[in-house]
């Protein structure tokens, strides 16, 4: 209620902004009776309060349902059918489709949409879908008070492009025309953002939304060990000879390649150093003495 005060107290603003600007003539004083009219309504709705408001016991409650339920199932691909023969059956249908193999075990994960009226039944069902229930979650949200609030905008709205309608029919200076024509064309690009949001809600809380998560059965350990294999054996035996030897020939591949001309270029300068030093002891060593 406050926003359509709001709105129309601003539409009287504009009125008498462009009756000023226009001066006398037919266009203005039409413009005067819009504004008279506008004034009117505002002061209807000033005194009226929440008359036009619904009782809050009358407000029908808007619950936006969503729920998601992790399912053991022994066949995961007729439990995909199952779940999508369910979703037709309480007149939904299935909005995301998704499966997967991992392990050589198929997985599957579904969202499917059911009037919000079957939410219950719809689960309820689907629990004697599976073996077991892993998880289960559930979550609901009221939009009653924002649709109520939607509902008294648009009305506001209405009104006001009601009014700017009547005033650009009645104006003849151009000047005024172009300006009642642009606040006539946001009000009504408001009027659609608001239906649009509306709807939406409508779409949202008439309809529940169920992500079901089917996970197969796993099969269960052998009770009795697996006996000797010797085939089995012999082949892990020769894969490891056979990553043994790769690794000493990767090894003779790194010492020839990397490591010898290393040691080469060490190995040279240390071999001259000491040839040069013995070279040099020997001659500072005295001859021997003649007979």
């Amino acid at each position: 209620m406050k926003k359509r005060v709001m709105a129309l107290t601003s539409l009287v603003v504009l009125m008498a902004i462009l009756a000023a600007c226009g001066g006398y003539s037919p266009a203005s004083e039409s413009a005067g009776v819009a504004e008279q009219a506008v004034e009117r309504e505002y002061d209807q709705a000033n005194a009226g309060g929440s008359a036009d408001q619904p009782k809050e016991d009358q407000i029908e409650r808007m619950i936006v349902w969503t729920a998601d339920i992790v399912l053991t199932v022994q066949d995961t691909e007729q439990s995909i059918s199952d779940v999508l023969a369910l979703a037709k059956e309480m007149g939904g249908y299935a909005v995301n489709t998704e499966s997967w193999i991992q392990g050589d075990l198929l997985y599957a994960r579904l969202t499917i949409r059911v009037p919000a009226a079957q939410y219950e039944s719809s689960m309820a069902r689907l629990r004697d879908l599976g073996l077991k229930v892993e998880h289960e979650s559930a979550n609901s949200q009221d939009v009653t008070e924002e649709y109520v609030d939607l509902e008294s905008r648009l009305r506001a709205l209405q009104a006001k492009e009601a009014q700017l309608t009547k005033l650009m029919d009645q104006a003849e200076d151009t000047e005024a025309v172009l300006a009642v024509y642009q606040q006539l064309s946001a009000t009504q690009v408001e009027i659609e953002q608001v239906k649009g949001r509306m709807s939406y809600l409508e779409n949202l809380s008439a309809m529940a939304t169920i992500t079901v998560n089917l996970n197969p059965e796993l099969p269960e350990p052998p009770v009795v060990e697996e006996g000797w294999r010797p085939g089995s054996t012999l082949r892990s035996a020769a894969r490891t000879l056979v990553n043994a030897l790769k690794g000493l020939g990767n090894a003779v591949i790194w010492a020839i390649v990397f490591l010898l001309p290393i040691l080469l270029l060490i190995a040279v300068p240390v071999v001259v150093a000491f040839l040069l030093f013995r070279l040099w002891r020997r001659r500072r060593r005295p001859g021997k003495p003649s007979a």
